[in-house]
């Protein structure tokens, strides 16, 4: 337990200390939960997804960086058992850099090359909805009040009532409510029939929001030793507090408690006067990795707004190293796992859905090229480059029908052939036209109109051409008359024109969106540059404060072994903790 070992004849000199140094207090969360709303959400980046044989579901995003004048790619990776973030530099691919080499750098178990492009609207939002479903604003935690000389776990939660110094501090760390109506954090205690109490202690800190489980408060059973119906909500927390009103010795093991995973100890000095002080110290299980922030030397703190901030820091970034220990990493790689599995169903069935009318429009196409350079790009080019191409194609196509016209419609040769041979020439015409689908039903409104026109007229009754095929002089035979029609020709010339201007306007926005995307690079090239030597500044201020706080641990032990210690004002040692808790030094 860190923080016991602490010599009583210094208090005189914490009343003369700057508040302990506690300016700053940093909440520890998970970095990789934030990177892609930091990096990747709302910039220009690529998502992919995949189903691994042996990894599993794969959902994987990239974007572009340049990290001192170098191409960087910044990749996230998330598997069953984990999110992996990293920056590798360009050279590491190659010239030919693909979603799934990116992936196997990250992961080397990753065996398929199938990855597919999250190119549809809404799938960023479901990746960061992913990403931070770890991250929460709403914690609740125990308040054990231990009276002196109490030492069972029976004893500690049979207390029916607190003391003045007790009250004291409780309205130091937060406000007490009413849980009857209350609208907030509840913390699972019930606030419609005051089954659970009528009172608790309610904080927000940091845009966060806290529920203390008040041993006093909790409702008390008489009778009933074990205090069942405040176990079950202080044993379901996993940091707790534990009040001494008296010097006496506390060891986690007193409290039976599988989901308990760190305690924060504190002892009130000169309890109810103006100097009142708290001496803090903190126990926490083996596998609980380190948390912050570190306790100072001593570890006696003044009564204040400091001391609060400290300690609720202490207590969140407690439960989220908690959460790391084996128990918990069990726990949260079986929930990390199924919403995965989950993400990536959503993924692929929108990208199916999104897909399909894409696959119908591209592969009407007339030219064979088109539609075999659609499909081959189909994972690698995005609906941008799919839509262009078919829409490439269908211009020229188009373009190339119209040019034919004029020699096709420029005279119709009207003969004295029956009127049936008006279908079979136009089904042979329609067979014969090398335009799109789409360019057809475009024409039929003006193959009508020639049919119609051609029918009504009594000297047109043998005419076969309905201007969607050329027809030449010679091989009209008993021809009797011959007219002009223009408004066709015309028709076409109009259509291909726009067609042909769209065209050259889309390719224009494509140069211009490539000259704007290349120009946004190179800003985020320089600002990527500026982020990394802040990031190394920052790990060599972390290494030099770790020195001067070794520094000052030695200099502290010096002074002890100069001064001799003080034994009448000094409360005895504890001296019996269990090994299995690591003694925490944050």
């Amino acid at each position: 337990m860190d923080g016991v070992n602490q010599q009583h004849h210094m208090d005189d000199q914490v009343n003369n200390m700057n508040v302990n140094s506690c300016a700053r207090f940093k909440l520890e969360t998970d970095e990789t939960s934030h990177c892609y709303r930091r990096h990747f959400f709302g910039r220009e980046h690529h998502d992919f997804f995949a189903n691994d044989p042996i990894v599993g579901p794969l959902v994987l995003s990239v974007r572009t960086e340049v990290i001192s004048s170098c191409d960087h790619f910044r990749i996230i990776l998330r598997t069953r058992k984990g999110t992996i973030h990293e920056i590798v530099s360009a050279t590491a691919l190659a010239d030919r850099p693909s979603a799934s080499r990116m992936a196997k750098l990250l992961c080397e178990e990753i065996t398929t090359e199938q990855f597919s492009p999250v190119a549809f609207p809404g799938g960023s939002e479901l990746i960061v909805q992913y990403d931070e479903h770890v991250l929460t604003n709403t914690y609740k935690f125990g308040v054990i009040y231990q009276k002196g000389g109490q030492t069972t776990e029976e004893q500690l939660f049979g207390n029916p009532h607190g003391s003045p110094a007790f009250d004291e501090f409780l309205s130091m760390i937060g406000d007490s409510v009413q849980l009857n109506g209350f609208q907030k954090y509840r913390g699972g205690l019930d606030t419609a029939h005051n089954q659970t109490g009528h009172q608790s202690v309610f904080s927000e800190f940091k845009n966060r929001e806290i529920m203390f489980h008040v041993s006093t408060m909790l409702p008390y059973t008489i009778g009933d030793a074990q205090q069942l119906q405040r176990k079950r909500h202080i044993g379901n927390d996993i940091v707790a507090i534990i009040f001494q009103e008296a010097n006496t010795p506390f060891a986690p093991d007193m409290i039976a408690s599988n989901f308990l995973h760190a305690y924060v100890v504190v002892q009130p000095i000169d309890a109810l006067t103006d100097r009142v002080r708290y001496r803090v110290s903190v126990a926490a299980r083996d596998d609980v990795p380190f948390f912050g922030p570190t306790l100072p030397t001593p570890s006696i703190f003044k009564r204040g707004q400091d001391f609060r901030n400290f300690l609720l820091t202490k207590l969140i970034n407690a439960e989220n190293a908690a959460y790391k220990s084996s128990k918990f990493a069990k726990l949260a790689e079986r929930t990390r796992s199924s919403l995965l599995d989950g993400l990536h169903a959503t993924l692929r069935e929108r990208a199916e859905f999104y897909a399909t009318p894409l696959l119908e429009s591209t592969s009407s196409g007339g030219e064979s090229a088109a539609t075999t350079s659609s499909s081959s790009n189909s994972y690698g080019g995005g609906i941008l480059s799919s839509v262009k191409k078919a829409f490439i194609g269908r211009s020229r196509s188009v373009s190339q029908e119209a040019s034919h016209v004029p020699h096709r419609a420029a005279t119709i040769n009207v003969t004295s052939r029956p009127k049936k041979s008006i279908s079979s020439t136009s089904s042979s015409t329609s067979a014969r036209t090398h335009s799109p689908i789409r360019d057809e039903e475009v024409v039929k409104p003006y193959r009508k109109e020639w049919e119609i026109s051609s029918q009504e007229s009594p000297d047109n009754e043998h005419d076969s051409d309905t201007g969607m095929e050329s027809m030449s002089s010679t091989e009209m035979s008993g021809q009797t008359r011959a007219s002009s029609c223009t408004f066709c020709v015309d028709d076409f010339h109009v259509a291909a024109n726009h067609q042909s201007s769209d065209a050259k306007r889309l390719e224009t926005l494509c140069v211009d969106v490539t000259r704007l995307q290349n120009e946004k690079h190179d800003l985020l090239r320089q600002n990527v540059s500026c982020k990394t030597d802040i990031k190394k500044l920052k790990d060599r201020q972390s290494v030099l404060s770790e020195e001067l706080e070794r520094a000052n641990d030695e200099i502290s032990r010096l002074r002890r072994m100069l001064k001799k210690p003080s034994n009448s004002d000094m409360a005895p040692v504890h001296q019996h903790f269990e090994r299995s808790y690591s003694d925490v030094s944050v």
